[in-house]
C-alpha cells in the first residue's frame, strides 16, 4: 500500500500519547510518540483540542462494542447473552453521558459556529462534523431508547438464529415487528419532518436521496435485463459440474486464505473465523474482525475477499485520521464499495484466476485435470438464483434492491412486516421466476434487519455502482489494470485505492470522496459498462 500501516514510525520526541489497545474486554494502554509538524497537532484553539478528545473516547467506546459485537457471533454462550446486554447497555449510557455533557454541548456550539474555511484541513473539519453529527444523534434520539435498540438488536440476532434453525418465520415474526418499530421511532426522534426511510437511509449513507436512488436502480435493473437476455443462450450450456468436490474445511479456509493474500491483503490488520453469516467488524483503526460463512468451496473464497475488501479499507486509514478519531471509513456503499471491489471486479476476473488458479489447484488436487478455462465459467454461469450471497455478479444487484423495496414500502405504510414472507415470494418469482420453497431459502435468508441494520440493503447496489465508476478513473491512469491482475501486481492498483478512498476514513462524505476519486457524481453507467464489457465481450472470447 505504498506505506507500512500497522506499524507505529518513532519520530522525533515532542509530544505523547496514550492511545488503547484493546485485548479481550480489557482496555490496555501503550506510550508512543507523535511528531508534532505545522498543522498536525497545531490547533487553532482550545475549542478543536477538546473536540478531538471527546471524538478520540467515542472511537474508544466504539472499539468495545465492535468487539463485543464480533464476540457475539465469535464465542458468546447463550446463557451468556443477559449479562452481555448489561454489559453493553452500560457502556452505550456511558457514551451518551459523555456526548451529553455540558462541556460537550459547548464545545459542539462553538463548532457549529465555524465555516468550513476556519478548519485547518479536511481532518480537523471531518472531526468536527463527526462528533457534531453524534451529538445531535445522541440528544434527538432519548438515552432509553438507543439502549433499548442495542439491547434489542442483540436479542434479534438471536432469535434470528433460532428461527433460522427452525425455519420459521412465524417464530421470527414478533421480532422483526419490533425491529422496524424500533427503527421508526428512532428516524422520528431524529426528523420528525423526513419520512422515516429516508432518514434511516441516510443515517446508512450520508446526503443519500432515496427517489435518486430509485432512478438509478430503474437504470440498472433495464441494462441488467437486457444483458441477461442476450447471454442467456450461451449460460445455459455452461456445465457447472466441474465445481463438485469434495473438501475439508482446513482445505476450503486454506485457499480462500491464500487466494486473499494474493491482492495484497496485510494478514497483521486482520483476524479471520468461521460464523454463520460473513460479516467484518472494525475494532481498532488497525484491527479488523472477519467472519466467514463458507457456503461450499468456492463462496467461501469470494467471501473472504468480499470481507478483506471490508477489512482493507477498515485498517488503512492514514495516521492523521487516525489521530483525528476517524479511522475506518465510511459506512454503507462507499464500504461495500470498497469490498465488491475486491470481491467481483477483482476476484472474479478471467485475470485473477490466471493468476489464482495455480493456488487452487494445490488445494483441491483435482483441477489439475480442468482447463482453467472451464472453471471460471462454471463459476461466472448466469442463472437466476434465491440467495443473495451466492447470486451470480450480473444478477447479484437485483436482490438488494428487492429488499429496499420491500423496506421502502413498509414504512410508507403499503405493506406490515407480517407479510414479509408472502411478499418475499411475490418478488421473486416477478423478478426470477422463482419462489423459495420455505422461509430459511426466502425471507430469514440475510442478518441484516436482526442486527437492527434496516436501511442499509440498497448499499449493496450502490456500492456495485461506486466500484464500476472508481475501475473507470482508475483505469485513466492504469490503463494495464487488467494486466496488472493477471500478473499479480497489485501495488498500484491498491495505491489507487489507498490514495483517492481508503487513507481518508471519515474525514469526507460519500458524495466528497467519490468527486474526488472520480471527479463525477455517481451513475449506474460505468457499472453497466463493465458488466456489458465482461458479459459480452471477455466471457465470449473464453
Amino acid at each position: 500500500m505504498g506505506r507500512t500501516l500497522c506499524k507505529l514510525a518513532k519520530n522525533s520526541l515532542s509530544e505523547s500519547l496514550s492511545l488503547p489497545l484493546v485485548a479481550g474486554e480489557f482496555v490496555f494502554y501503550t506510550e508512543f510518540t507523535v511528531k508534532k509538524e505545522e498543522g498536525v497537532f497545531s490547533m487553532a484553539d482550545k475549542i478543536m483540542e477538546q473536540a478531538l478528545e471527546i471524538l478520540r473516547h467515542q472511537r474508544y467506546y466504539d472499539s468495545i462494542q465492535g468487539l463485543m459485537g464480533w464476540d457475539l457471533w465469535e464465542g458468546l454462550s447463550k446463557k451468556g447473552q443477559p449479562y452481555r446486554g448489561e454489559v453493553s447497555g452500560y457502556f452505550t449510557r456511558q457514551a451518551l453521558a459523555e456526548l451529553k455533557s455540558p462541556e460537550t454541548r459547548k464545545v459542539v456550539d462553538a463548532l457549529k459556529e465555524r465555516k468550513p474555511e476556519d478548519f485547518e484541513d479536511i481532518y480537523l473539519k471531518g472531526a468536527a462534523h463527526e462528533l457534531c453529527q453524534r451529538y445531535d444523534r445522541a440528544v434527538q434520539v432519548p438515552e432509553d431508547l438507543q439502549v433499548e435498540v442495542r439491547n434489542y438488536t442483540g436479542q434479534a440476532q438471536m432469535v434470528w438464529r433460532d428461527a433460522l434453525d427452525k425455519n420459521s418465520f412465524e417464530f421470527y415474526k414478533p421480532t422483526i415487528k419490533g425491529l422496524f418499530e424500533l427503527k421508526k421511532r428512532v428516524a422520528e426522534a431524529i426528523d420528525p419532518n423526513r419520512p422515516a426511510f429516508d432518514v434511516l437511509c441516510g443515517t446508512v449513507d450520508e446526503g443519500i436521496d432515496t427517489q435518486r436512488v430509485q432512478q438509478l436502480f430503474a437504470g440498472l435493473k433495464k441494462g441488467i435485463v437486457e444483458i441477461m437476455e442476450q447471454i442467456a443462450p450461451q449460460h445455459e450450456k455452461i456445465d457447472t459440474g466441474v465445481l463438485e468436490t469434495p473438501y475439508t474445511h482446513q482445505q476450503r479456509r486454506d485457499a480462500a486464505f491464500e487466494i486473499n493474500l494474493l491482492t495484497g491483503f496485510d494478514p497483521d490488520c486482520a483476524h479471520d473465523s468461521q460464523v454463520l453469516h460473513g460479516m467484518c467488524t472494525g475494532v481498532g483503526p488497525r484491527d479488523s474482525r472477519i467472519a466467514i460463512s463458507y457456503k461450499g468451496v468456492w463462496g467461501g473464497i469470494f467471501t473472504m475477499l468480499h470481507e478483506g475488501g471490508h477489512a482493507r479499507y477498515g485498517y488503512s486509514s492514514n495516521d492523521r485520521a487516525v489521530e483525528c478519531g476517524l479511522w475506518g471509513g465510511l459506512s454503507g456503499a462507499m464500504h461495500e464499495g470498497q469490498a465488491r471491489f475486491y470481491e467481483n471486479i477483482i476476484g472474479k476476473s478471467p485475470e485473477f484466476w490466471r493468476l489464482a488458479y495455480p493456488v487452487a489447484v494445490k488445494h483441491f488436487p483435482y483441477l489439475k485435470d480442468v482447463p482453467m478455462e472451464k472453471f471460471y465459467m462454471a463459476q461466472m454461469k448466469v442463472q437466476p438464483s434465491l440467495h443473495r450471497i451466492t447470486a451470480d455478479e450480473l444478477t447479484y444487484s437485483l436482490h438488494p434492491i428487492i429488499r429496499f423495496e420491500m423496506e421502502k414500502d413498509c414504512f410508507d405504510g403499503k405493506t406490515s412486516t407480517d407479510d414479509f414472507e408472502e411478499i418475499w415470494r411475490e418478488k421473486y418469482k416477478e423478478t426470477f421466476g422463482l419462489v423459495p420453497k420455505d422461509a430459511r431459502e426466502g425471507v430469514l435468508q440475510d442478518i441484516h434487519w436482526a442486527s437492527g441494520h434496516i436501511g442499509y440493503f440498497q448499499s449493496y447496489t450502490l456500492g456495485n455502482l461506486y466500484g464500476g465508476q472508481m475501475l473507470h478513473a482508475m483505469k485513466k491512469v492504469l490503463p494495464n489494470f487488467d494486466e496488472l491482475v493477471e500478473k499479480g501486481e497489485f501495488a498500484p492498483i491498491n495505491q489507487w485505492l489507498y490514495d483517492n478512498v481508503h487513507q481518508f476514513g471519515r474525514a469526507m462524505t460519500p458524495t466528497e470522496v467519490l468527486l474526488h476519486a472520480t471527479g463525477e457524481e455517481l451513475t449506474e453507467t460505468y457499472f453497466l459498462d463493465y458488466l456489458r464489457d465482461k458479459y459480452l465481450n471477455k466471457l465470449r472470447n473464453i
